[in-house]
């Protein structure tokens, strides 16, 4: 099955001199290897949509194929990154690819450790809130990238921080000062946000293998916690004259990261992608983590080549193909992306639910998964992919 290393650094908070929330101590606690499910890694990639904008079947296809083009991915051993590739590439390229990679270590990873078992319904980019939660955060100052739900409603959720980079994964077994500083920030808001739990996963790319530090962090008992300090003053952001009010306010400069392709350039910060993918000013107004919103889902369907006549799931026309995962080289992977009309039965979600915790579907050579109105598959050591046949069966 497909591998990458993990390292969880067991935090413990409190409160400096100034009455902020910060790291007293990081120490690892585990080192192991964490099972890849290969669709994960493009989940949020293909999740990501630019809110109130058409979205093209053959643009989001070779996103996804971009990202997976700049992996090796084996049926069995370490995942790992095209390293001279990826040096190689134009900068907004390169960090795209590892900013991809990074949010879907995050989302692997909090699968993996906190045994979420969330959908696309429970995911969320602080960038886009829904409505049901645009009140109960800040709009303004430094923020996680992803709201990991919690599916039974019970709790607040996990909100999770994303980083990526190009460069060799550090040997030491504390972390890193700009982990720290990073985490730090993040502390910050979850103070703001009556001490909101969080966590950061930190994805290298340029070692033997994918590798990402997970920084579980304990806050302090309800009974030592102290008041937040005062927030930053709430603006309410221009319209933006589509009929779209921004959520969040742009980032101060110094919190803009270019993207990390050697030992030398700072950090790369995932939640940046928009801006790194923007092609005009305009295009710079909010990200949904929704390709189900509907006019955006209706777009992709309505682009998307049909399938055959087998190309059916739970009575459903499934529109889409498949493409080899070899822009950079020769490679046995391949890539489909489906699109369904709507989303599939509440039986059929709660099945494929149900799968994401067999701890043996990462040894299946085609995995499969449903986002939604999504369906990305991916098939690995094959230079042809399979028939829509086994396709089915992994989602029945």
């Amino acid at each position: 099955m497909p591998t990458a290393d993990l390292r969880i650094f067991r935090c413990t908070t409190g409160y400096n001199a100034a009455d902020e929330l910060i790291v007293e101590q990081a120490e690892v606690d585990q080192e192991r290897p964490i099972s890849i499910w290969i669709p994960e890694l493009l989940e949020v990639n293909a999740l990501a949509a630019p809110i109130g904008r058409h979205l093209a079947y053959r643009v989001k296809q070779h996103e996804l194929n971009l990202v997976l083009s700049f992996l090796n991915t084996p049926h069995s051993g370490k995942v790992t990154a095209r390293r001279d590739d990826l040096k190689s590439a134009a900068r907004h390229i390169g960090a795209f690819v590892v900013e991809s990679v990074g949010m879907g270590m995050l989302t692997a990873t909090v699968r993996d450790v906190y045994q979420w078992a969330g959908d696309h319904e429970h995911l969320e980019h602080f960038d886009a809130l829904p409505r049901d939660l645009f009140d109960s955060y800040q709009r303004v100052g430094v923020r996680p990238d992803l709201l990991f739900r919690d599916p039974a409603g019970a709790e607040t959720g996990v909100a999770g921080e994303a980083r990526g980079r190009s460069t060799r994964p550090s040997s030491l077994l504390r972390p890193l000062a700009a982990q720290r500083q990073r985490l730090n920030k993040i502390l910050g808001w979850s103070h703001r946000h009556a001490h909101h739990p969080v966590t950061m996963a930190w994805t290298y790319l340029g070692g033997a293998g994918l590798s990402v530090d997970l920084f579980d962090v304990a806050l302090p008992p309800p009974a030592q916690r102290r008041p937040a300090p005062s927030p930053p003053p709430q603006t309410e952001p221009p319209d933006s004259g589509d009929g779209y009010t921004h959520p969040s306010q742009s980032p101060r400069p110094s919190d803009v990261h270019e993207s990390v392709l050697d030992d030398e350039r700072p950090e790369s910060r995932p939640s940046e992608q928009r801006r790194i993918r923007a092609v005009a000013d305009d295009y710079d107004f909010g990200m949904s983590l929704s390709v189900n919103f509907t006019g955006t889902a209706d777009h992709l369907y309505d682009t998307a080549p049909a399938g055959g006549p087998e190309q059916i799931l739970d009575g459903e026309e499934v529109r889409g193909d498949w493409v080899s995962a070899d822009l950079l080289g020769a490679s046995a992977t391949q890539l489909f992306l489906g699109v369904l009309p709507e989303e599939p039965s509440p039986t059929l979600q709660r099945e494929i639910r149900e799968r994401r915790t067999n701890p043996q579907r990462t040894a299946d050579l085609v995995q499969v998964d449903v986002f939604g109105r999504l369906i990305v598959a991916v098939s690995l050591d094959s230079d042809s992919p399979p028939s829509w046949r086994e396709i089915a069966a992994r989602l029945r």
